[in-house]
């Protein structure tokens, strides 16, 4: 075993436990081409790829998932390409395999785990959250693309950092909306934290509003936020994109269109996600609505902070 730094144990309590240290990076995958030998750990498994991820010592370490099948940390999925942090007893999992990072405590600070906790493929159970700016056309016809891009980059950029922070997914921006995800199935506290990220992040939008953006009626920038909770499937139709979906996806871009607008509160939550999260809001009564699309009635309820 090492005695300091940072290394990583394979099998760890089995009878085939042994230790690989990280001395600056360790590349982990199927071939692992081109890595020096003491800084690479080959697992010969069909489902791991070639170069599957790299940890970079530091303070933290960080793991770079560089997979076409996906990585694992503590049960959640990491985003491709964005270097995540690990701290000691972190377990790490690729294609069925699992591995556990170590690191001597005096010399690695406790990072915050950004989680990402969608799936790798197939069906499974999301909350889902989109937020739709209000009135985005008149605002382009009245300001133009480029100023209105300007506003909403700045608040898109602080809505994924709130995300984060609520343990959720960017699943896609739209020029005018925010798409993320909870997989259900790994989180029990799925539709608490989507409900609890729309509340916040509304709150985030009114305070951050643009004083120089306002809508014909005078009104500052807004959205409108819809949480619902439903069956989905997962797709990948490239090496580092995902595509959701289900009727969940398509019923929250639905009522996040009407959030916010004809005098309807800017949270709004389907009958299912609100009764999957009860303590999340102080909700209103139930309400039919008609969705754009569909046939049969769908159940809301508004959501505000609870008192």
């Amino acid at each position: 075993m090492t005695s300091a730094g940072q290394w990583i144990v394979v099998a760890e309590g089995s009878a085939d436990e042994r230790s690989v240290a990280i001395n600056g990076r360790l590349l982990v995958g199927r071939v692992c081409a081109g890595a020096e030998p003491t800084q690479a750990l080959v697992i010969s498994d069909p489902g791991v790829s070639r170069d599957h991820f790299e940890i970079r010592e530091g303070a933290p370490s960080t793991l770079i998932d560089l997979s076409t099948n996906g990585t694992l940390i503590n049960g959640r999925r990491v985003e491709r390409g964005t270097p995540t942090p690990l701290q000691d007893g972190d377990q790490i999992e690729l294609a069925g395999v699992k591995l556990t990072f170590r690191a001597d405590l005096d010399e690695q600070p406790v990072p915050e785990l950004v989680e990402s906790t969608v799936q790798l493929s197939g069906a499974t159970t999301l909350a889902i959250v989109v937020g739709d700016i209000v009135g985005y056309t008149g605002l382009t016809e009245t300001y133009g693309g480029v100023r209105v891009a300007e506003a909403t980059d700045a608040l898109f950029r602080a809505l994924a950092e709130l995300l984060k922070r609520h343990h959720g997914t960017i699943s896609n921006f739209a020029g005018d909306a925010i798409f993320a995800a909870w997989d259900a199935r790994r989180d029990q506290e799925a539709a608490r934290r989507a409900i609890e990220f729309a509340l916040t992040a509304q709150e985030l939008v009114a305070d951050a509003a643009s004083t120089s953006i306002r809508d014909a009626a005078g009104e500052p920038l807004r959205m409108g936020w819809a949480v619902t909770l439903g069956d989905a499937g997962v797709g990948r139709p490239g090496a580092s994109h995902e595509t959701l979906h289900g009727d969940a996806v398509i019923l929250a871009f639905r009522v996040s269109g009407l959030a916010g607008r004809g005098g309807r509160d800017p949270v709004l939550v389907s009958a299912r996600a609100a009764a999957a999260a009860p303590g999340a809001a102080a909700y209103g009564p139930l309400e039919e609505i008609h969705p754009k699309g569909y046939s049969s009635v769908t159940w809301i309820r508004t959501a505000a902070r609870p008192a």
